[in-house]
């Protein structure tokens, strides 16, 4: 979904990588999240992999699946899409890392104290 303008072009669905099965990742479409107050959205250009990935992707009996869409990544980098109400020190624009919770994703909401420039 891609709503058209005379200049620009807003998205509004997102990609995010779901573990849907031990060892199995399936790519879902949602609609673009909004962020909140003190929160700002991201879109992503990267996420680090952790160690702390590999015990769900090796699938333990207890674990439920499917995961949260993007979850397990929390170390993404990208652009500040948008802010919520409160955010000060960081814009639209602004190249940032952030520590977040579902970043193996086009685009994770996070909080903006978790943010650098």
């Amino acid at each position: 979904g891609e709503t058209k303008g005379s200049l620009l072009t807003v998205n509004t669905i997102m990609r995010a990588a779901t573990l849907s099965a031990p060892q199995t990742i399936r790519i879902d479409e949602l609609p673009l999240p909004e962020p909140g107050p003190g929160k700002v959205r991201v879109r992503l250009e990267g996420c680090g992999v952790c160690a702390s990935n590999l015990g769900p992707w090796s699938g333990p009996e207890w674990l439920q699946y499917p995961g949260e869409p993007g979850g397990m990544g929390h170390e993404g980098w990208g652009v500040i899409e948008a802010v919520g109400e409160g955010v000060e020190g960081l814009a639209p624009g602004d190249r940032v890392a952030a520590l977040s919770y579902n970043s193996y994703a086009s685009h994770d909401i996070a909080d903006a104290g978790k943010v650098v420039k």
